[in-house]
């Protein structure tokens, strides 16, 4: 097999393993791979090809670290407000004022809010306030 078969080869198992993480870090050395069989098939030889593909690997996460750092605001990311007043489905009652609850894909500690009475029966809470790592509901 010639050696730019296995840069493009490689580039596009890397598409295809960007398409589960969705960062864009995978398209990023996907794309010097796929410069670097462009490389190969023009008639480079070999260390000419890794350099390239080092050289536009580096690059371009680079480029996509610092453009992701500049347009990133983090204190968007951490607001919280939007959980306050969402649904969350119990999973498991912990002891009669704790469970864990799935909410957002994944399970989180609940606590029952003060005035907030126990009802095992009840699938659906929702969360009033957040306490570190803790969603307190009602």
């Amino acid at each position: 097999m010639d050696a730019y078969w296995i840069w493009w080869l490689a580039a596009v198992a890397l598409v295809i393993a960007e398409i589960s993480s969705g960062t864009f870090y995978l398209i990023a050395v996907a794309f010097g791979l796929a410069v670097a069989g462009l490389a190969a098939y023009l008639g480079m030889a070999w260390g000419g090809q890794v350099a390239v593909a080092a050289a536009l690997c580096l690059a371009s996460v680079a480029w996509i670290y610092r453009w992701r750092k500049l347009h990133t605001k983090p204190h968007e990311q951490a607001n919280l407000a939007y959980d306050i007043g969402q649904d969350v489905h119990i999973v498991q009652w912990t002891d009669e004022r704790h469970a864990r609850v799935s909410y957002r894909g994944a399970e989180w500690d609940a606590e029952l809010a003060t005035k907030a009475v126990a009802d095992e029966t009840r699938q659906t809470w929702r969360i009033k306030e957040i306490a570190g790592s803790h969603l307190i509901i009602e």
